[in-house]
């Protein structure tokens, strides 16, 4: 069966550690292993920028903002967003150009550019993700539902061995190490931005 829901993703962490499938995340236990949940995936996808996490968004700008900053205009950020912007952009048709005239003040950007987009954080259903990266969130869930439920530190440390490999490795190894691979190799490389230079960006106006 295809694990589409993040009922799922717990459903198969429990079977990790031998625990029994919940109905629903309603009730205080429900609740813990939604919690476990969002926990784990917002943390996976803080390692590393993969790109079924990351969307394009074209900024709002704000009608009558008058920004202290210095600047002509003020976007608001997607609401739905986890964390800061990745990168901010005038130009969306090239995927190399790397915008740095702005400044991020809270849930805004005040900018003079317009229009403005920025690639951010999301939060993407299970059904978008990698088979790699379900297979370490559904550990590191696993991990911590062992933990939560019964205590059990030996089986905690054992999972998240298995989804992050050694503390040297910095959250990197195990299978985060094959879910980077999988994603870094369908990703195209960056190219080098040459045309952000004073010149280049001059005739850009």
């Amino acid at each position: 069966m295809p694990l589409t829901t993040s009922l799922d993703i717990i459903n198969a962490a429990c079977a990790l550690i031998g625990e029994d499938a919940l109905q629903s995340f309603d009730g205080e236990a429900g609740q813990a292993a939604h919690s476990i949940y969002e926990a784990a995936v917002n943390f996976n996808l803080g390692i590393y920028p993969f790109s079924f996490g990351k969307e394009l968004h074209q900024l709002a700008r704000v009608t009558g903002a008058t920004p202290l900053s210095g600047f002509t205009n003020v976007f608001d950020l997607p609401p739905d967003r986890l964390g800061p912007p990745i990168y901010v952009t005038d130009d969306a048709t090239d995927p190399g150009r790397r915008f740095a005239r702005f400044a991020l003040v809270g849930d805004v950007v005040h900018c003079d550019a317009d229009p403005l987009f920025a690639m951010i954080k999301i939060l993407p259903a299970p059904h978008r993700w990698s088979a790699t990266f379900r297979s370490c969130t559904i550990t590191a869930c696993a991990a911590q539902l062992a933990f939560s439920l019964a205590s059990d530190r030996q089986t905690l440390e054992t999972m998240n061995s298995l989804a992050y490999g050694s503390p040297i490795e910095n959250f990197r190894g195990g299978q985060m190490r094959a879910a980077i691979n999988e994603d870094a190799q369908a990703t195209p490389p960056r190219r080098a931005d040459w045309g952000n230079n004073p010149l280049t960006n001059s005739w850009r106006g």
